[in-house]
């Protein structure tokens, strides 16, 4: 992750400077503006070439959102600022710096506008790189969605307008009926969609999702967006006052559709108004997110925590990384029934190295256990690189039946003789008995030796033990209350295997 911020903070700033140096040699400091998506086109490329986990179809759907809207915001502000002359925004902070502003502006517009960009794009890292998405990340990009389209309708409703309208004449008609501004809401709403996306994505702190929000509120609203554009525009188009007056500047309006003009009605919406007016009075529009969006959080991690606890379900998710480097996860899923235990448990692996996978592993395995934790069922199947191995297995009169299928190769089938197979089940407090463990990819039996860790080499936790093996040097973490927390293999090549919690349950569910 640092590794990765790091690269997306040089990155963008290099685009900044590049930035600048066209704004010094065609003296248009709104070349700014052009920049302004391409550095989270920037951004967002970098976090998903260098945060490796598994590309789902969530993230492919939000890098091709935000590339989409990256590309039209660009093409939309090159072709505007053709012949134009230079934004008066700009041209007044010229004025003001007079001589020394192509040397000022560096750092008065550019890099600031690429640390702000970073800071935004921020927002972009759980949809990009979080491999399990949740309902509500999609209805974050649906959201999304309705910003992009609401800017682009707004933008082509004033491309239209000013072919044929006098400089004086104002747009008021269609959405910049509802809003002055509604192409800087359409933003406004793009980013607030991968915020809410984020927000779903987020295992912990996950109100701070829409920080960005409130850096992009400012920028809109105060610092580049509504009050910049409106300084001075009285003298430029006289009718523009009477607009002010009738149309909100920037959150739209609702058309007059009678839907809340009751008695309750309108003393709920006056009261939500009054409410919402006094936070910002007092506190700013970022009180108004955060209320928000702390609200919406407990809501969903209670409904999330109830719904663990249905049928003695516990899940734990693991973030994997090797030699810190984060690589993939690893979920089980377990759920205690009255004849026994039903496991489920997915692990995706990327290795990669300068954006190119070296390594990919990905494993699904379902396993069923009698309440005495022996295996009934296991059904796995594990795809190494281009390579797919797959095991069925089941337990008989006469022992257990394997049957592993690699890919373009015949089926192997064997009868192991034992009374009481186990996998390496690391959530079950029953491993620690074991002497020999089933491998759940081949199918194959495995010595192994298994004890405490003696308290010199146990890093102050006194609840580790060692598994170890042909070719395996594994120590496992467990809590007070004997859940799973932790593992740690030394691989063949020297480097070091470590999973880091993300996500456990509340109490252990097996025994």
């Amino acid at each position: 992750m640092i590794t990765a911020l790091v690269t997306a903070g040089v990155a963008l700033t290099m685009l900044g400077i590049l930035a600048w140096y066209l704004a010094t040699r065609f003296q248009r400091a709104s070349i700014a503006d052009i920049f302004w998506p391409l550095h989270h086109l920037l951004a967002g490329l970098v976090w998903l070439l260098l945060i490796p986990e598994t590309v789902t179809l969530g993230a492919t759907l939000a890098f091709t959102l935000l590339a989409f809207w990256a590309v039209r915001l660009a093409t939309h502000l090159s072709v505007r600022q053709v012949g134009a002359p230079e934004d008066h925004r700009y041209t007044a902070v010229r004025y003001g710096r007079g001589d020394s502003f192509a040397q000022t502006s560096l750092y008065l517009i550019f890099i600031p506008q690429s640390l702000m960009a970073l800071i935004m794009s921020l927002a972009l890292i759980p949809a990009l790189t979080v491999p399990e998405w949740s309902w509500l990340a999609f209805v974050g990009l649906a959201i999304a969605l309705i910003g992009l389209a609401w800017q682009v309708a707004a933008d082509l409703q004033l491309t239209a307008f000013l072919k044929h309208a006098q400089p004086t004449h104002v747009l008021s008609t269609g959405l910049w009926s509802l809003s002055r501004h509604p192409n800087y809401f359409g933003e406004w709403l793009f980013w607030l969609g991968f915020c809410v996306s984020a927000f779903s994505l987020m295992e912990s702190l996950a109100v701070l999702a829409f920080l960005p929000m409130v850096l992009l509120t400012y920028l809109l609203m105060r610092f580049t967006g509504v009050q910049r554009t409106e300084t001075g525009i009285e003298n430029r188009r006289p009718d523009y006052h009477s607009y002010q007056r009738r149309t909100p500047a920037f959150f739209p309006k609702l058309p007059g559709s009678g839907m809340f003009k009751t008695p309750v009605g309108d003393l709920l919406m006056d009261t939500t108004r009054a409410g919402f007016r006094l936070l910002k009075q007092r506190f700013g529009w970022w009180s108004v997110l955060l209320c928000l969006g702390f609200g919406i959080n407990l809501g969903i991690h209670e409904t999330a925590q109830a719904s663990d606890q249905t049928g003695n379900q516990q899940t734990w998710v693991f973030d994997v990384r090797i030699d810190g480097k984060d690589v993939g996860f690893h979920q089980f899923v377990t759920t205690q029934g009255p004849s026994g235990f039903d496991i489920t448990a997915r692990a995706k692996f990327r290795y990669r190295l300068l954006g190119v996978t070296l390594f990919s592993y990905d494993h699904e395995v379902r396993e069923q256990y009698d309440s005495n934790m022996c295996l009934v069922t296991i059904e796995s199947e594990t795809k190494t690189n281009n390579t797919v191995l797959s095991l069925k297995g089941a337990a008989t009169d006469n022992g257990y039946a394997m049957q592993t299928t690699e890919e373009n190769e015949a089926n192997i089938e064997t009868v192991l003789d034992q009374a009481c197979l186990m996998t390496f089940a690391y959530w079950s407090p029953k491993l620690l008995t074991r002497q020999q463990l089933l491998n759940g990819q081949t199918g194959q039996i495995v010595d192994v030796s298994i004890g405490p860790v003696t308290a010199a080499d146990a890093n102050q936790n006194p609840n580790q033990y060692f598994l170890k093996g042909d070719k395996m040097d594994i120590t496992l973490g467990f809590g007070q209350g004997g859940q799973w927390r932790s593992l740690d293999s030394k691989l063949p090549n020297g480097r070091k295997l470590t999973y880091h919690l993300r996500r456990s349950p509340p109490m252990v569910a097996t025994n």
